[in-house]
């Protein structure tokens, strides 16, 4: 299907954007500032979804619904989560470190916890499965090779890398739409989700809340360990924005699951707004 392929490609070039980003003094952010990329990663990657956990158990979502809800969770780095730190002013080499780092690790992490999820919400006879080494080499092809080619274009033709990075948001932000329109309102044989409003209803209380409540403490947790206000707010962004494209990808593309994806697409709805609207108040207020 056509719009798999688009997905593939948006991800992909995303990916490269943020690597023809990265420089050696983002790696050596990492070494520098070790405490500070483990609270992120801690955030992101176990407080997250253990919330997310959490909420879906008690709610009356249905079994797949809360598989791919939990699978939004599986997805760190949001696609402007970058871009969102360096509107605000935040800690951006911090974002980038965390989102180098968390590319290799969801290569394990999401496929073992979905399939643990598949298994817990939607019982053994499911014939649901999300194939560990397929899911691997997929995420190497679409996520880890495009960053390390962003990030070798940029080692060697710095000043194109620079201009290119400008270029590829408005194309990545125009392409994002296209995919996001045709998932909403094309027909689900033509790439469709088949979500309607009804869905959006049940979905958003959900999406909404453990969205809210991992973003502002994780935001606050964060200031108890660490003395940069604004390293607390890019992981209070790193939390709030998860890449709904690659969760997308996973339910859509790998799963070919329409159902499974509503929660990705319900998502991607109000998080980007939300996450610019708390990383500004957070630097408002700490100024007054």
């Amino acid at each position: 299907m056509a719009v798999n392929y688009l997905i593939d490609i948006i991800l992909a070039m995303i990916m490269f954007s943020i690597g023809t980003s990265l420089e050696w003094k983002d790696y050596q952010y990492l070494l520098n500032h070790p405490n500070t990329v483990a609270l992120g990663l801690f955030f992101q990657m176990l407080f997250l979804p253990l919330l997310a956990l959490i909420v879906i158990i008690f709610s009356d979502l249905n079994p797949v619904l809360k598989v791919g809800l939990f699978i939004v969770s599986l997805c760190p780095g949001g696609t402007t989560s970058g871009f969102v730190s360096y509107l605000t002013k935040a800690d951006v080499p911090l974002s980038i470190a965390l989102t180098s780092i968390n590319s290799f690790l969801i290569l394990l992490t999401i496929p073992l916890l979905t399939n643990l999820a598949v298994e817990g919400f939607m019982g053994e006879t499911s014939h649901i499965h999300l194939p560990a080494f397929k899911t691997a080499m997929d995420i190497v092809l679409v996520i880890l090779i495009p960053v390390l080619l962003g990030s070798v274009f940029n080692h060697f033709y710095h000043g194109v890398a620079n201009m290119l990075q400008s270029w590829l948001k408005f194309v990545n932000v125009g392409l994002l739409a296209i995919m996001f329109s045709i998932k909403f309102f094309a027909p689900v044989h033509e790439g469709g989700s088949g979500i309607n409003w009804a869905d959006i209803k049940i979905i958003f209380p959900y999406a909404f809340g453990i969205h809210v409540v991992a973003m502002l403490s994780s935001y606050f947790l964060s200031g108890l360990f660490i003395k940069k206000h604004e390293s607390c707010i890019t992981i209070g962004i790193e939390v709030g924005l998860q890449n709904t494209t690659l969760a997308l990808m996973i339910t859509s593309v790998i799963m070919q699951n329409n159902e499974m994806s509503k929660p990705a697409l319900v998502y991607a709805l109000f998080s980007f707004f939300t996450t610019l609207a708390f990383a500004f108040f957070a630097r408002y207020f700490k100024n007054y």
